[in-house]
């Protein structure tokens, strides 16, 4: 029997056309037979996504940075939790639906926990007995994953928006579980902020992320605290240390932003605001980016999973 990792090295990066992806997906998964079965489940999780045209964005960044504010903002609501103290080891998937629910699942036996509910203050009050570290130290409540569905234009395009743990905390395990989890993202948000701009810490943690997510995006938030000389300054700095330490290129876009004045804007329905804040830039950049590139991103994924899952065996 011919080894799967060599019949894969011969296949050309499939077409970016979602159908002929799909069947390509499929014809491997058939070819791999049983002794391959822990790679074929994890490629039939691809499968699904790909028939579902489901599109991971994660947010990514260190610990106060204001990741969760920023994914609110994108919302358009405060639906997920923000904390003075990290949040714990536990990534957050926020897909389209339209009413808002919320499933805990665990690693354990223990059935899901669910929550419909009519506001999305129920939602961030359910989520925070499970996400917290101060509700759930070291997770101790075995928690896997947290599902979200919500009403947004976004999440409607086919977008799964993915709040991850923070780095650069006392909690160690934060980090280590982001890393573990970057595999699954077809793409990346990448945060740093004015108080203090980029970090040693962040620049390893980027360079490690590099090597999972091929499209990163950055964005700088709180520039509400930066007059416009000194946001220009921090967006200079930021854009060279990256650059030199982590070898992006001149292409590399970083995104100015107050994620605190987008979420009030949106909420607030002040479309002024709402362009102050530099939201508007990073909600239609996504946008196009989703329209133009996502089906090419699936293509080159799927093809470097195949071999990844079969080359582990």
């Amino acid at each position: 029997m011919p080894n799967p990792t060599e019949i894969l090295s011969e296949t050309p990066i499939p077409s970016t056309d979602p159908g002929r992806l799909i069947q390509e997906a499929v014809a491997s998964i058939a070819s791999l037979g049983n002794e391959y079965e822990a790679s074929r489940t994890k490629l039939r999780g691809l499968r699904e996504r790909l028939v579902e045209g489901r599109f991971h964005l994660a947010v990514l960044g260190q610990f106060k940075r204001g990741k969760s504010t920023l994914l609110n903002a994108l919302l358009g609501e405060s639906l997920l939790p923000t904390a003075v103290i990290p949040l714990t080891a536990i990534p957050t998937f926020v897909r389209y639906a339209r009413s808002r629910t919320a499933r805990v699942r665990f690693t354990n036996d223990r059935t899901p926990e669910e929550l419909r509910a009519e506001n999305c203050d129920q939602i961030n009050s359910f989520l925070a007995g499970f996400v917290s570290e101060e509700a759930n130290p070291n997770n101790m409540l075995s928690v896997l994953q947290v599902e979200v569905t919500a009403p947004c234009d976004l999440l409607e395009k086919g977008v799964v928006l993915i709040d991850t743990p923070g780095i650069g905390s006392t909690h160690r395990h934060n980090t280590e579980a982001t890393l573990n989890f970057l595999p699954q993202c077809d793409a990346a948000l990448f945060l740093v902020s004015a108080d203090p701009p980029i970090t040693e810490v962040e620049v390893d943690f980027l360079k490690e992320v590099r090597s999972k997510v091929k499209r990163l995006f950055f964005i700088l938030n709180k520039i509400d605290y930066l007059s416009p000389d000194d946001r220009d300054s921090v967006i200079r700095f930021c854009r060279k240390i990256i650059m030199d330490k982590v070898g992006l290129g001149e292409e590399m876009k970083m995104f100015p932003v107050s994620a605190r004045q987008g979420l009030e804007a949106i909420i607030a329905h002040d479309e002024k605001l709402w362009e102050k804040s530099g939201m508007r830039a990073v909600d239609e950049h996504l946008i196009t980016f989703l329209a133009g590139e996502k089906s090419g991103c699936f293509a080159r994924r799927s093809h470097r999973r195949r071999r990844a899952y079969l080359q582990r065996r």
